[in-house]
């Protein structure tokens, strides 16, 4: 593939943005795109191309500029006048819109009894850290990122630390990697050793009590650094965490059971019943999310245990963009299994897709007091993945096709306008993060999303000339720069994880013009995930690095290890003999086959625990 092409393919239209277009100054958009054009870059601009835009003579702007500071003048004096005469109700002038910082549970984490340990520092591997410095931690924890996750609380401070050690550090470990303080900005480089030993002594510990579920969704959701994607351990962390909660029965778990644990339970019972349910949920969620995000099956999508959690949602109080995250997520999983084990009938596969824009407009309608920005990303991005799994499957040239790529097109441009407007709005006048240092407490799948639209663009409107017009390359050219320029901004070190996705944008672009999809994609089995991780491929081949992954070598030794014949097979399996063939094997595969047809789902039988089937990640 040619490496030498323009930076961006085909012939623009207009090479000027607008910002420069009415200054009447020269730009190099062109040139450096995905990148904002130069004075767009030195201003912090929003570089946009639009070749509609218009010059303002600068008469007009400064007489729309006086109009409109009157405008809010006169706003601002109504408003003083009304608040003089009666008392606003603090629940109405409270935003319902959770871009900028979600609604929160205040007591998720309670920290005034910290305040009477008589401890000053606290200590992991060697590596001391201040109490001050734990209390500002958990304050961001709680107004940060706990929102995203509402899986514990309310708990003591002091009850994390002294019973549920593990889950302390790495809410610490997290925060100091994702917020870094500014008294302790070294504390993650100094904590990430000792606690990757705690992690990997942790984990392999059974029974696994609910406070170490906890911690490893916390860590699903906000991973630690990794040097290359697919060393993203997430996956697997996050299948511990679910078979770990199927062993408790948490599942069973009731939100009316108050104190006392299912009959059902095994394992180390750990808190209320209410947080109990909040952990399963907070399984489902961040799995569903991750399955979605890696192209990989459910691990929770049993027709049973969707109408369970269904059922808790019903009777269980939780934060409303959280319930309705989990529903979002519950009509994903639903549609995904029919829509994976379909025959790729392409009528089937666009009323399916038709269903499932349906389902998830409705939850708008049904729930519009709870709707927020962060709602409708999510929204958008299931839409994306399932429209992009039929895509990839249907062939070129088809009509539903074509339809489904407006659609895409429109969720794509959708999902980079939230993240864009929710990138620029003005920070609170008592918040003292910037707005970098808090986009970089968001989760991981939100920026995964926002990558996953960005390569669509790119894939289908910006690096294929023929599949679209003028307008769309244009529109897409526009949502790339804004994209990229999120992930260049929130960069910290070269090759973080934000830098190496904005490397990955701006290697893409030096394509040259590709045929409308000319066949499957090279990577099959991970639904619509597979265009990202051909993109991958992609950029690995441009920067001339080889695409197939050799596999790790794994040290053998036989000197400890007795050979094939020094153990006889009596003395593992008794006196059988090698040439018998286990009757169970047979009866186990029938018994499979029988009571796993999903037709005996009609008569409401009790379902056993899900078993999840593991996975690689990225």
């Amino acid at each position: 593939m040619a490496s030498s092409a323009p930076s961006w393919p085909g012939v623009r239209p207009v090479k000027t943005c607008t910002e420069c277009k009415q200054s009447k100054l020269r730009c190099d958009s062109k040139d450096m795109f995905p990148n904002p054009c130069s004075r767009c870059q030195t201003r912090n601009l929003i570089c946009t191309v639009d070749p509609s835009f218009r010059r303002t003579p600068a008469r007009k702007r400064l007489e729309a500029m006086s109009r409109e500071l009157r405008e809010l003048r006169d706003q601002r004096i109504a408003n003083s006048r009304a608040g003089s005469t009666t008392s606003p109700d603090p629940d109405s002038t409270r935003s319902q819109d959770s871009s900028g910082t979600p609604s929160q549970p205040l007591d998720a984490i309670l920290l005034e009894d910290f305040e009477l340990l008589a401890l000053e520092s606290f200590e992991l591997g060697g590596i001391i850290i201040d109490k001050q410095s734990v209390l500002e931690i958990m304050k961001l924890f709680t107004k940060y990122f706990h929102p995203h996750l509402p899986i514990l609380g309310p708990i003591s401070l002091k009850a994390i630390h002294h019973s549920h050690p593990f889950l302390f550090w790495t809410i610490i470990v997290i925060v100091s990697f994702r917020s870094p303080l500014p008294s302790d900005d070294n504390l993650f480089a100094r904590l990430h050793e000792p606690y990757m030993r705690m992690l990997r002594t942790e984990i392999l510990r059974a029974p696994m009590p609910l406070s170490k579920i906890q911690a490893l969704l916390f860590l699903c959701m906000w991973p630690l650094p990794v040097s290359h994607q697919h060393d993203d351990p997430s996956w697997l962390y996050c299948g511990i965490a679910v078979n770990a909660a199927l062993y408790m029965s948490l599942h069973r778990s009731s939100p009316k059971a108050g104190a006392t644990p299912s009959l059902y339970s095994v394992g180390v019972m750990s808190g209320s019943a209410h947080e109990r349910t909040n952990t399963w949920l907070g399984c489902f969620y961040v799995s569903t999310s991750l399955s979605m995000h890696l192209g990989l099956p459910p691990m929770i999508n049993t027709p049973s245990d969707l109408a369970s959690i269904r059922s808790i949602l019903g009777e269980h109080s939780l934060p409303r963009e959280f319930s309705l995250h989990i529903r979002v997520l519950l009509i994903m999983a639903g549609f995904t299994n029919v829509l994976v084990h379909n025959s790729n009938d392409g009528v089937v596969d666009s009323s399916i897709t038709q269903l499932l824009d349906g389902e998830l407009d409705t939850l708008r309608v049904t729930f519009p007091d709870g709707w927020t920005s962060m709602t409708d990303y999510m929204v958008m991005i299931v839409k994306m993945h399932v429209y992009t799994l039929v895509i990839t499957r249907h062939r070129s040239g088809a009509s539903s096709r074509d339809i489904l790529l407006k659609l895409g097109l429109a969720a794509a441009l959708r999902i980079i306008h939230l993240a864009n407007s929710r990138f620029h709005e003005r920070p609170d006048k008592n918040q003292t993060m910037t707005t970098a240092q808090r986009e970089r407490t968001l989760p991981k799948d939100y920026f995964r999303g926002l990558a996953f639209a960005t390569i669509f663009l790119l894939r289908y409107f910006g690096l294929n000339n023929s599949a679209s017009n003028a307008e769309e390359q244009q529109l897409a050219a526009n949502h790339v720069i804004m994209s990229h320029t999120i992930f260049k901004t929130l960069a910290t070190r070269p090759r973080d994880e934000y830098d190496r996705v904005s490397s990955l944008f701006e290697t893409l672009c030096k394509q040259a013009p590709i045929p409308p999809d000319t066949g499957k994609s090279n990577v099959s089995g991970r639904m619509g995930v597979s265009i990202l991780l051909d993109a991958i491929n992609t950029a690995r081949e441009i920067r001339g690095y080889p695409v197939e992954m050799p596999e790790p070598e794994v040290p053998t030794t036989t000197e400890s290890l007795p050979g094939p014949s020094s153990i006889s097979q009596a003395d593992v399996f008794g006196a059988a003999s090698p040439q018998l063939v286990e009757p169970w094997q047979s009866d186990l595969a029938f018994a499979n086959m029988f009571w796993g047809d999903p037709s005996w789902d009609v008569y409401n039988l009790p379902a056993d625990a899900s078993q999840f089937h593991p996975g690689h990640g990225l």
